[in-house]
């Protein structure tokens, strides 16, 4: 219960340093989220926790997996913003898109 309770209090630290950081430099708040904070943090998470090398790598190979997706969901995001969207649409768009190119991938890499 302790592991889980700091772990959140980690975890939710760096969100809002993040989110206060990129409220003054929006930029840089981006670049900063956009680090492998989470994914690594998840991975030191499970290795604090005991799991073996092979499940630390599924995990993070799953992020990796991951990548290209989130990449179109912040592609698709961003020109939506541009394009005058309010944020919530272009979010539940970027979603959509996400989903579907996981989906892709997912059958394209296990054909």
């Amino acid at each position: 219960m302790l592991m889980t309770f700091m772990k959140a209090m980690v975890s939710a630290a760096i969100v809002t340093a993040v989110t206060v950081l990129a409220k003054k430099y929006p930029g840089l708040g981006g670049w900063i989220a956009a680090l492998p904070m989470v994914s690594l943090l998840s991975a030191t998470w499970l290795v604090v926790e005991k799991a073996s090398g092979h499940e630390v790598a599924r995990f993070l190979a799953g992020v990796l997996s991951g990548l290209l997706p989130t990449a179109i969901l912040l592609a698709v995001t961003i020109v939506m913003l541009y394009r005058g969207w309010p944020f919530s649409r272009a979010v539940v768009l970027a979603v959509a898109v996400w989903l579907f190119s996981s989906i892709l991938l997912s059958k394209m890499t296990s054909l």
